[in-house]
């Protein structure tokens, strides 16, 4: 078994050199801790993280808890911006389910003596999870006044997919949102109606629609609006997966996304651009809000504390479904 002497002898250097790179590398100047980290690499050292807290009062691990039930696309994308960012500082992430059970995971963060947590969510909400802050903490998707936070800037989004449409010549525009319980859908169903009076385009309930975030919800959003029989030139949808659904329902009616009716999504889900025609959407900046996240936890770690909030602005990711207004 490869032990940390191994790696001393190959790079000559001290072995407790080796041993601060692993235990607490802003003691190891970038240079070492980079050779350091490579040659534990090729020669296929693990190093024992758990039983490194344990036996010392400094941690170079930082947890990212989700609370979701299970690990998804949001989670994921999130995760490599935050290991991006921290990687370059000589931390390591574990990465946990809160879910019900959050507490329990944030318990176990403090007795590992971890650096700091990154607590993030798929929902924005404004409920504190984390009450006795022992360790730094950073909230990715809540909206905590008082808190560290990243935020995604919906609002922005928002603007950017009506100000596309509006090129594009469309005035009579539709929207499908999502549960009334969503602060995502509160912020944006507000900022399409802000804008649709401040274009002075005409607001028609029977184009508007509340869905669930689900494929068959928008499924059943777009049939109905397709039932009242003057259609919308383009519908503005709350997210990617339910313009699944509103596809569904305008093909069987014989009609084409982007032609008959433009389609423009929100999140930029990985399949967005397999959908047919590909879907042109705003992308949820979870990348970005990953190394924010990361940024701001290092700040708090080392005693930088200068932001508090921090808002990240998504893209419009122009694709196939939105075409010139034909009427």
């Amino acid at each position: 078994m490869i032990t940390i002497y191994d790696i001393a002898k190959e790079l000559h250097i001290s072995a407790s050199t080796v041993s601060r790179t692993f235990s607490n590398p802003g003691l190891v100047n970038e240079t070492t801790r980079k050779r350091v980290l490579e040659k534990a690499e090729e020669m296929g050292y693990q190093v024992n993280m758990v039983a490194s807290q344990l036996r010392n009062k400094t941690s170079n691990i930082i947890a990212l808890v989700s609370l979701q039930e299970d690990w998804s696309w949001f989670t994921d994308v999130l995760a490599n911006g935050v290991q991006d960012e921290a990687w370059k500082a000589g931390y390591e992430i574990v990465m946990l389910n809160g879910n019900s059970k959050h507490l329990e995971s944030l318990s176990i963060c403090e007795k590992m003596r971890f650096a700091g947590i990154i607590v993030a969510s798929t929902e924005l909400g404004t409920d504190r999870v984390y009450a006795n802050e022992v360790i730094p903490v950073v909230y990715v998707n809540r909206m905590l006044e008082d808190q560290f936070r990243i935020l995604p800037d919906d609002r922005y989004g928002v603007e950017l997919a009506m100000q596309y449409l509006k090129k594009m010549g469309h005035t009579d525009i539709g929207f499908i949102n999502g549960p009334e319980s969503s602060i995502h859908s509160g912020i944006r169903f507000r900022t399409y109606l802000e804008k649709m009076h401040e274009f002075g385009f005409p607001i028609q309930e029977k184009w508007i629609r509340r869905g669930d975030w689900k494929i068959a919800s928008a499924y059943s959003c777009m049939r109905s609006i397709l039932d009242e029989g003057q259609y919308p030139t383009a519908v503005l949808v709350a997210n990617d997966q339910m313009c699944v659904g509103v596809y569904k329902a305008m093909q069987e009616r014989g009609l084409c996304p982007g032609k008959d009716i433009s389609v423009i999504g929100y999140d930029n889900m990985e399949y967005s651009e397999w959908m047919f025609p590909t879907l042109t959407t705003v992308s949820m900046p979870l990348y970005e809000m990953g190394k924010a996240a990361g940024k701001m936890i290092l700040d708090r770690i080392r005693g930088r504390e200068e932001e508090k909030e921090v808002i990240v602005k998504g893209n419009l990711i122009i694709r196939n479904s939105v075409g010139p207004c034909q009427r």
